[in-house]
């Protein structure tokens, strides 16, 4: 399953970042994240980045980073 994220809805809270970590480490840990979220305080401004050690939490029903996603700005990619 691919993610799609919509960084209009992302507030930059990096829980993501955190999830991603544990499905990786087993513990939180944001180096070991797959996701990369940065935001400028001073803009406001979200930079998103998911490298390739994303396998989509391969053997969940579905990402982490989906299922913790208070501001759902993480959804699933339309498979067209």
């Amino acid at each position: 399953m691919a993610i799609a994220i919509d960084v209009k809805l992302c507030y930059g809270c990096r829980i993501c970042e955190l999830a991603c970590s544990f499905h990786h480490s087993g513990g939180f840990s944001p180096e070991l994240s797959s996701i990369k979220v940065a935001r400028n305080n001073q803009n406001g401004e979200v930079q998103w980045s998911i490298d390739s050690t994303c396998d989509s939490c391969r053997g969940k029903e579905q990402p982490l980073c989906l299922t913790y996603c208070v501001y759902e700005a993480i959804k699933e990619a339309d498979s067209e």
